[in-house]
Protein backbone atom coordinates (compact mmCIF):
# COMPACT_ATOMS: atom_id res chain seq x y z
CA UNK A 1 0.00 0.00 0.00
CA UNK A 2 1.29 2.79 -0.95
CA UNK A 3 1.75 6.23 1.21
CA UNK A 4 1.77 8.72 -1.75
CA UNK A 5 -1.02 11.20 -1.44
CA UNK A 6 -3.84 11.20 -3.95
CA UNK A 7 -4.00 14.00 -6.34
CA UNK A 8 -6.38 17.14 -6.36
CA UNK A 9 -9.27 15.28 -7.92
CA UNK A 10 -9.21 11.79 -6.46
CA UNK A 11 -9.85 13.35 -2.61
CA UNK A 12 -12.46 12.82 -0.66
CA UNK A 13 -16.04 14.88 -0.55
CA UNK A 14 -15.81 18.35 1.09
CA UNK A 15 -17.70 17.75 4.21
CA UNK A 16 -20.98 19.88 5.09
CA UNK A 17 -19.96 22.85 7.15
CA UNK A 18 -21.84 21.22 9.41
CA UNK A 19 -20.04 18.10 9.61
CA UNK A 20 -16.48 17.04 11.64
CA UNK A 21 -14.53 15.03 9.16
CA UNK A 22 -14.35 11.41 10.28
CA UNK A 23 -11.89 10.51 12.90
CA UNK A 24 -9.65 7.13 12.13
CA UNK A 25 -7.53 5.54 13.86
CA UNK A 26 -4.64 2.70 12.95
CA UNK A 27 -4.28 -0.31 15.11
CA UNK A 28 -1.44 -2.18 13.75
CA UNK A 29 1.99 -3.84 14.79
CA UNK A 30 3.81 -2.42 12.39
CA UNK A 31 4.87 1.33 12.47
CA UNK A 32 5.64 1.92 8.79
CA UNK A 33 2.35 0.48 8.14
CA UNK A 34 0.55 2.68 10.70
CA UNK A 35 2.48 5.82 9.09
CA UNK A 36 1.86 4.98 5.94
CA UNK A 37 -1.88 5.36 6.40
CA UNK A 38 -1.17 8.42 8.64
CA UNK A 39 0.45 10.29 5.09
CA UNK A 40 -2.23 8.61 3.02
CA UNK A 41 -4.78 10.63 5.22
CA UNK A 42 -3.67 13.52 5.27
CA UNK A 43 -4.13 14.40 1.82
CA UNK A 44 -8.18 13.86 2.67
CA UNK A 45 -10.36 16.62 3.30
CA UNK A 46 -13.27 14.12 5.34
CA UNK A 47 -10.88 12.48 6.86
CA UNK A 48 -8.28 12.68 9.99
CA UNK A 49 -5.49 10.71 11.77
CA UNK A 50 -7.09 10.45 15.72
CA UNK A 51 -4.67 7.57 16.54
CA UNK A 52 -2.63 4.87 16.94
CA UNK A 53 -1.54 1.69 18.67
CA UNK A 54 0.66 -1.82 18.47
CA UNK A 55 -0.88 -3.89 20.89
CA UNK A 56 -4.48 -4.91 21.87
CA UNK A 57 -3.91 -3.14 25.42
CA UNK A 58 -2.70 -0.02 23.83
CA UNK A 59 -5.71 -0.10 21.61
CA UNK A 60 -8.00 -0.34 24.56
CA UNK A 61 -6.52 2.56 25.84
CA UNK A 62 -5.80 4.72 22.51
CA UNK A 63 -9.99 3.97 21.83
CA UNK A 64 -11.01 5.44 25.45
CA UNK A 65 -8.81 8.75 24.79
CA UNK A 66 -8.95 9.42 21.46
CA UNK A 67 -12.76 8.45 21.00
CA UNK A 68 -12.50 7.71 16.88
CA UNK A 69 -15.19 6.83 14.51
CA UNK A 70 -13.93 4.47 12.90
CA UNK A 71 -10.60 1.72 13.92
CA UNK A 72 -8.22 -0.04 11.18
CA UNK A 73 -7.49 -3.15 12.92
CA UNK A 74 -5.20 -5.65 12.05
CA UNK A 75 -5.87 -9.31 13.10
CA UNK A 76 -2.31 -10.25 14.26
CA UNK A 77 -1.25 -8.13 17.21
CA UNK A 78 1.97 -8.11 19.28
CA UNK A 79 0.22 -9.18 22.34
CA UNK A 80 -3.20 -10.92 20.74
CA UNK A 81 -5.36 -11.09 17.98
CA UNK A 82 -7.76 -8.21 16.67
CA UNK A 83 -10.84 -10.35 17.82
CA UNK A 84 -9.42 -9.72 21.11
CA UNK A 85 -10.01 -5.82 20.68
CA UNK A 86 -13.35 -6.53 19.26
CA UNK A 87 -14.65 -8.75 22.06
CA UNK A 88 -13.39 -5.71 24.06
CA UNK A 89 -15.19 -2.51 22.72
CA UNK A 90 -18.28 -4.74 22.31
CA UNK A 91 -21.05 -3.09 23.69
CA UNK A 92 -19.22 -0.17 24.95
CA UNK A 93 -21.99 2.86 24.87
CA UNK A 94 -19.94 4.55 22.13
CA UNK A 95 -18.35 1.73 20.11
CA UNK A 96 -16.39 3.05 16.58
CA UNK A 97 -17.12 1.09 13.80
CA UNK A 98 -14.45 -1.76 12.99
CA UNK A 99 -12.71 -2.27 9.38
CA UNK A 100 -10.25 -5.10 9.33
CA UNK A 101 -7.10 -4.91 7.25
CA UNK A 102 -5.15 -8.17 6.70
CA UNK A 103 -2.68 -9.94 4.33
CA UNK A 104 -4.52 -13.29 4.96
CA UNK A 105 -7.85 -12.96 4.83
CA UNK A 106 -9.13 -16.06 6.03
CA UNK A 107 -13.02 -16.17 5.75
CA UNK A 108 -14.25 -18.12 9.54
CA UNK A 109 -12.18 -15.51 11.51
CA UNK A 110 -13.34 -12.74 9.03
CA UNK A 111 -16.73 -14.33 9.91
CA UNK A 112 -16.16 -14.71 13.38
CA UNK A 113 -14.86 -10.66 13.31
CA UNK A 114 -18.09 -9.86 11.17
CA UNK A 115 -19.91 -11.39 14.75
CA UNK A 116 -18.12 -9.46 16.66
CA UNK A 117 -19.23 -6.16 15.20
CA UNK A 118 -16.33 -5.48 12.39
CA UNK A 119 -18.06 -3.64 9.60
CA UNK A 120 -15.90 -5.27 6.61
CA UNK A 121 -11.93 -6.38 5.09
CA UNK A 122 -9.70 -4.64 3.31
CA UNK A 123 -6.18 -6.33 2.18
CA UNK A 124 -2.98 -4.78 3.11
CA UNK A 125 -1.78 -4.90 -0.38
CA UNK A 126 -5.01 -2.82 -1.43
CA UNK A 127 -4.09 0.44 -3.87
CA UNK A 128 -4.58 3.51 -1.27
CA UNK A 129 -7.94 4.63 -3.34
CA UNK A 130 -9.52 1.04 -2.44
CA UNK A 131 -8.42 1.88 1.63
CA UNK A 132 -10.04 4.89 1.09
CA UNK A 133 -13.12 3.76 -0.09
CA UNK A 134 -13.68 0.99 2.29
CA UNK A 135 -13.27 3.39 4.98
CA UNK A 136 -15.94 5.71 3.89
CA UNK A 137 -18.28 2.69 3.04
CA UNK A 138 -18.11 1.64 6.44
CA UNK A 139 -18.51 5.18 7.64
CA UNK A 140 -21.67 5.69 5.94
CA UNK A 141 -23.13 2.39 7.42
CA UNK A 142 -22.40 0.00 4.98
CA UNK A 143 -20.34 -3.38 4.41
CA UNK A 144 -16.98 -3.49 2.37
CA UNK A 145 -15.08 -7.05 1.59
CA UNK A 146 -13.42 -7.67 -1.20
CA UNK A 147 -15.71 -9.53 -3.99
CA UNK A 148 -13.78 -12.54 -3.70
CA UNK A 149 -13.80 -12.89 0.40
CA UNK A 150 -17.50 -12.10 0.16
CA UNK A 151 -17.79 -14.98 -2.03
CA UNK A 152 -16.22 -17.12 0.51
CA UNK A 153 -17.71 -16.01 2.79
CA UNK A 154 -20.93 -16.84 1.52
CA UNK A 155 -19.87 -20.21 0.28
CA UNK A 156 -18.78 -21.02 3.70
CA UNK A 157 -22.08 -20.39 5.22
CA UNK A 158 -23.44 -22.50 2.48
CA UNK A 159 -26.89 -20.26 2.90
CA UNK A 160 -29.95 -21.35 0.50
CA UNK A 161 -30.82 -19.82 -3.03
CA UNK A 162 -32.93 -20.89 -5.65
CA UNK A 163 -36.62 -21.77 -5.68
CA UNK A 164 -36.17 -22.69 -1.66
CA UNK A 165 -35.27 -19.14 -1.24
CA UNK A 166 -37.62 -17.63 -3.45
CA UNK A 167 -40.03 -19.26 -1.23
CA UNK A 168 -38.84 -17.78 1.94
CA UNK A 169 -38.43 -14.52 1.12
CA UNK A 170 -42.06 -14.64 -0.24
CA UNK A 171 -42.99 -15.50 3.37
CA UNK A 172 -41.55 -12.61 4.64
CA UNK A 173 -43.84 -9.13 5.45
CA UNK A 174 -43.05 -5.75 4.10
CA UNK A 175 -41.38 -4.48 7.21
CA UNK A 176 -39.10 -7.92 7.41
CA UNK A 177 -37.65 -7.96 3.69
CA UNK A 178 -36.44 -3.72 4.23
CA UNK A 179 -34.81 -5.35 8.09
CA UNK A 180 -33.38 -8.13 5.88
CA UNK A 181 -32.01 -5.42 2.95
CA UNK A 182 -30.68 -3.29 6.38
CA UNK A 183 -28.98 -6.02 7.97
CA UNK A 184 -27.36 -6.96 4.63
CA UNK A 185 -25.94 -3.57 4.43
CA UNK A 186 -24.68 -3.74 7.87
CA UNK A 187 -26.65 -1.90 10.38
CA UNK A 188 -27.04 -2.35 13.47
CA UNK A 189 -30.09 -3.10 15.13
CA UNK A 190 -30.03 0.44 16.75
CA UNK A 191 -29.08 2.19 13.19
CA UNK A 192 -32.11 0.21 11.70
CA UNK A 193 -34.73 1.43 14.94
CA UNK A 194 -33.48 4.90 13.67
CA UNK A 195 -33.78 4.22 9.81
CA UNK A 196 -37.67 3.03 10.55
CA UNK A 197 -38.07 5.36 13.40
CA UNK A 198 -39.00 2.50 15.59
CA UNK A 199 -38.04 0.74 18.97
CA UNK A 200 -34.84 -1.10 19.10
CA UNK A 201 -37.12 -4.18 20.70
CA UNK A 202 -39.02 -3.81 17.96
CA UNK A 203 -36.55 -4.39 15.09
CA UNK A 204 -35.27 -7.27 17.60
CA UNK A 205 -38.48 -9.14 17.25
CA UNK A 206 -38.88 -8.66 13.43
CA UNK A 207 -35.29 -10.35 13.76
CA UNK A 208 -36.51 -13.31 15.48
CA UNK A 209 -39.00 -13.66 12.96
CA UNK A 210 -36.97 -13.27 10.27
CA UNK A 211 -34.68 -15.75 11.74
CA UNK A 212 -36.91 -18.55 11.97
CA UNK A 213 -38.82 -18.15 8.63
CA UNK A 214 -35.09 -17.89 6.93
CA UNK A 215 -33.58 -20.82 8.88
CA UNK A 216 -30.67 -18.85 9.61
CA UNK A 217 -28.55 -18.74 13.20
CA UNK A 218 -27.50 -14.86 13.40
CA UNK A 219 -27.40 -11.48 11.64
CA UNK A 220 -24.04 -12.55 9.76
CA UNK A 221 -25.73 -15.17 8.14
CA UNK A 222 -28.62 -13.04 7.45
CA UNK A 223 -26.56 -10.46 6.04
CA UNK A 224 -24.74 -12.93 3.92
CA UNK A 225 -27.71 -15.23 2.93
CA UNK A 226 -28.73 -11.37 1.75
CA UNK A 227 -26.06 -10.66 -0.77
CA UNK A 228 -26.81 -14.61 -1.92
CA UNK A 229 -30.05 -14.49 -3.59
CA UNK A 230 -29.42 -10.67 -4.42
CA UNK A 231 -31.54 -9.00 -2.69
CA UNK A 232 -28.98 -6.30 -1.67
CA UNK A 233 -25.39 -6.21 -3.67
CA UNK A 234 -22.45 -7.66 -3.00
CA UNK A 235 -19.84 -5.19 -0.21
CA UNK A 236 -17.74 -3.36 -2.45
CA UNK A 237 -20.07 -3.81 -5.62
CA UNK A 238 -21.27 -0.37 -7.41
Amino acid sequence: MSGAPSTPDSRGPVPPPSAAPLRVAVVDDHTLFREGVRRILQAERDLVFAGQAGTVAEAVTMVDDARPDLVLLDLRLADGHGLDLLAALAGRPRTPRVLIVTAFPDEHVVAEALRLGARGVVLKDAAPETLLAALRRVAAGDLSLPPELATRLVGALAVGEGAAARTRVASLTPREREIVVLVGRGLKNRDIAERLEVAEKTVKGHLTNIFHKLGVADRLELALWAIKIRMVPSPGES
